[in-house]
């Protein structure tokens, strides 16, 4: 009798363990199929400067609707400085090779990590007023940020050079 215990109690161990087990799988599907940081997909452009005083134009992506002259944190800054002026339907390709620009996730003003590569595509685009598209950023160790984004002009006046 006592070894029948004893089995009873070693399947409802094994019962209890395999379904602890398959939550955990479930838990670790769904936290790969869903993305678990903010959507960066309010902001504003402006011009800008490249990094030899060429012209450029800079994207600054919010979580929340954003202010000329005032970005909430955290913010994905993306600088374009080849390819302009930008046009509807432009794909935008940065990374190891590319001198277009640079994309980066920023903690902070200051404190940003840079993207390996990225896609920025214009499916609306007009000139001094608003663009609307989607992004992917790729960055060291995997880690992709992708969404889709619509942006205000911010009139600024810059000087390059």
């Amino acid at each position: 009798m006592r070894a029948r215990a004893q089995g009873v109690t070693t399947a409802v161990f094994i019962s209890i363990l395999s379904l602890i087990l398959a939550i955990l799988a479930l838990t670790a599907v769904a936290a790969i199929a869903s993305p678990d940081g903010p959507s960066f997909s309010y902001g504003t452009m402006q011009s800008s400067c490249a990094p030899w005083d060429g012209p450029a134009v800079e994207m600054r992506l919010t979580t929340e609707p954003a202010q000329c002259k005032r970005v909430t944190e955290p913010y994905i800054s993306i600088a374009i400085w080849r390819g302009l002026p930008i046009h509807e339907g432009q794909v935008v390709k940065l990374g190891e090779g590319s001198d277009a620009g640079s994309a980066a996730r920023c903690a902070k003003e200051g404190d940003c990590k840079l993207a390996q590569s990225a896609t920025i595509v214009f499916d609306r685009y007009q000139e001094h007023s608003s663009a609307a598209g989607h992004y992917e950023l790729q960055f060291k160790g995997g880690e992709i940020l992708k969404g889709a984004f619509a942006v205000k002009w911010c009139e600024e006046r810059v000087v390059c050079g």
